[in-house]
C-alpha cells in the first residue's frame, strides 16, 4: 500500500489523487477529503512512516464494495431488465384491488341518477341497450352512458362519463338516429357525439363540425340543438358571437337560421320529385274545447340529396265558416280540406290524405316510424289520466295491425295515464320506453313481443 514519508503533514496533507493541498478533515481521526476532486483517504501514523488508505466515495465505489454487493446486485439487474413484462400486469392487479369497490358502485345504474334516454343498437349480430343517466355532482351535471347486452343485461364496456357546468345548461339529453343509421347524442344543447361501434364509445363531433364549416363556425361553438322530425338530419348550431346556423350534417350544408325559410323556399321550387310525411294535424277548435288532431298523410316537393322540411300548415274543412267566408284565402288540398296558400307556395305542400278512420284524437302523436309501420299514441278522451291507446299502423294500407291500451301494458307504467311513455324505431321493430325512460318492451312490426325488458329486470333483482 502507498507509504508517505514521516515528514508528511497530517494537519493539511496533499491529495493522493490530484495533488491538491485543499484537503480537510472528514470527521473521523486521520480521515480527510479533497475539496478539489472529492477523494477521501486515511493517513495512519506508524513509527517512521505514514500509511495511506484510499476510502470509497459516493460517486466512485471501489471494486471491493461492488464485489460485496454482487450476490444481490445481479438478481436486481435481472428484475429491472424484466420490468416491461412484469410491471403492467402488476399495475393492473394493484389497480383492480384499489378500484374494485369504486367500480362495483360505478356499475350500479341506480347510483347514477335518473335515466334520460335509451335506445338499442346492434353489435356483432347482438342487440345492446344504450342507456344515458343524469346526475348532479356539485356544480356539474354528469352523464354516464351504460352499454349492456339486451339479452341478459350484462355490461358490454366500461361506462363513459361526460360532465358540463350545471349553470347555463338548457335543453335535455337525447339519443337520435339519423338516416345514415348512425346514433347521435345531444346533451343539454351543449355537446354533440356520435356512437362509434368499433370502440363502443361516443366520439365528440364538435371539432369535426367546426373544421367542416370553418368559415361560419370557426370562432367557436357554444350550442348544438337537435331538430325535430319535420327537419330530418339537421341541427341548429350557435356560435360564440351569437350567430345561429341550421346544419344539414349528412348533406354537408349550412344555412343561417334566420334565412333558412327563405333559402328553403327558393330551393324547393325547383325540386322535381315528391315524398310523404305523417303527422297528427291540429284542427280548429271552438272556444272552450280541447285540442284535437287528425292523422294525415301529406306529400311534399322533394329532391334526393337536398334538405327536406315538412312544415306545419293550417287545415280546415272546406265547408267551415272560415273557408266559406273567405274562399280566396284558402286552397283545396284534398279529402275535403283546405289550407292557406303559403303552405303550397313557400313550403312545398302538394296534397294530403286523411288516414281512416278519420276520427279526431286527443293528445295524439306519431311516436316513431320505420319503412313499414307507424307507432301511434293518443287518448280517447281529453282526460289524460284515463289512459292512452298505443297502435301500430300499416303504412301501405293504413290498417291497424296491433292496438293496446295502457292498462294492457303494465310494463309501461301508468303515470298520468301513460303520457310519459315514449318509443322509437330500432332494428327489429319498435322499442317502447316506460314512463321513467327505462326500456320496457321491444315489439316486432306486427306487434309480436320480441323482448320484455321489465321481466328480465325483475328476475335480476
Amino acid at each position: 500500500m502507498p507509504v508517505w514519508s514521516s515528514s508528511s503533514s497530517l494537519s493539511s496533507p496533499y491529495c493522493p489523487r490530484c495533488g491538491a493541498a485543499n484537503c480537510r478533515s472528514a470527521g473521523a481521526r486521520d480521515h480527510f477529503a479533497c475539496l478539489q476532486c472529492g477523494a477521501q483517504f486515511q493517513l495512519e501514523q506508524y513509527p517512521g512512516q505514514t500509511v495511506l488508505r484510499m476510502q470509497p466515495s459516493a460517486s466512485e465505489p471501489s471494486l471491493h464494495r461492488l464485489r460485496s454487493h454482487w450476490p444481490w446486485l445481479l438478481p436486481a439487474l435481472a428484475l429491472v431488465a424484466a420490468m416491461p413484462w412484469w410491471l403492467p400486469p402488476l399495475h393492473q392487479w394493484v389497480q383492480s384491488i384499489l378500484t374494485a369497490p369504486e367500480k362495483g358502485r360505478a356499475m350500479k345504474p341506480a347510483t347514477w341518477g335518473r335515466s334520460e334516454a335509451t335506445t338499442l343498437v346492434e353489435h356483432q349480430g347482438k342487440r345492446m341497450v344504450v342507456q344515458l343517466y343524469e346526475s348532479r355532482e356539485q356544480d356539474d351535471v354528469v352523464y354516464r352512458v351504460l352499454l349492456r347486452h339486451a339479452a341478459d343485461g350484462s355490461p358490454v364496456a366500461e361506462p363513459q362519463r361526460m360532465a358540463m357546468p350545471w349553470a347555463g345548461s338548457s335543453g335535455s339529453a337525447e339519443l337520435q338516429f339519423f338516416s345514415d343509421g348512425q346514433l347521435y347524442l345531444f346533451l343539454k344543447e351543449r355537446g354533440w357525439w356520435r356512437f362509434d361501434p368499433g370502440s363502443l364509445r361516443f366520439v365528440d363531433l364538435l371539432p369535426q363540425l367546426s373544421a367542416k364549416f370553418a368559415a361560419e363556425l370557426g370562432e367557436g361553438i357554444v350550442g348544438v340543438a337537435p331538430q325535430r322530425r319535420d327537419r330530418p338530419d339537421s341541427l341548429e348550431v350557435t356560435t360564440r358571437s351569437g350567430s345561429k346556423y341550421l346544419v344539414y350534417w349528412l348533406l354537408g350544408q349550412i344555412w343561417p337560421s334566420a334565412d333558412s325559410h327563405r333559402l328553403y323556399e327558393k330551393a324547393q321550387a325547383g325540386y322535381g320529385q315528391e315524398t310523404s310525411y305523417y303527422r297528427y294535424q291540429s284542427l280548429p277548435r271552438p272556444t272552450g274545447e280541447a285540442d284535437r288532431a287528425l292523422l294525415v298523410q301529406s306529400w311534399w316537393r322533394h329532391e334526393p340529396g337536398q334538405p327536406a322540411y315538412f312544415g306545419y300548415f293550417d287545415l280546415l274543412p272546406s265547408n267551415s265558416p272560415e273557408v266559406q267566408s273567405s274562399p280566396r284565402s284558402f286552397v283545396p288540398v284534398g279529402d275535403g280540406y283546405a289550407t292557406r296558400p303559403y303552405a303550397i307556395k313557400d313550403r312545398g305542400l302538394l296534397r294530403i290524405k286523411v288516414v281512416p278512420p278519420a276520427l279526431p284524437r286527443f293528445h295524439a302523436d306519431v311516436v316513431a316510424e320505420n319503412a313499414r309501420r307507424l307507432l301511434l299514441a293518443y287518448n280517447p278522451t281529453p282526460v289524460r289520466q284515463e289512459g292512452r291507446v298505443i297502435q301500430l299502423l300499416d303504412k301501405a294500407n293504413h290498417q291497424v295491425v296491433w292496438s293496446r291500451t295502457i292498462d294492457q301494458l303494465p310494463q309501461l307504467g301508468k303515470r298520468e295515464g301513460g303520457m310519459y311513455v315514449t318509443g322509437q324505431a330500432v332494428s327489429g321493430g319498435f322499442l317502447l320506453l316506460n314512463d321513467m325512460r327505462q326500456p320496457a318492451l321491444l315489439l316486432g312490426d306486427d306487434g309480436e313481443l320480441v323482448q320484455d325488458f321489465m321481466a328480465a329486470s325483475d328476475s335480476r333483482r
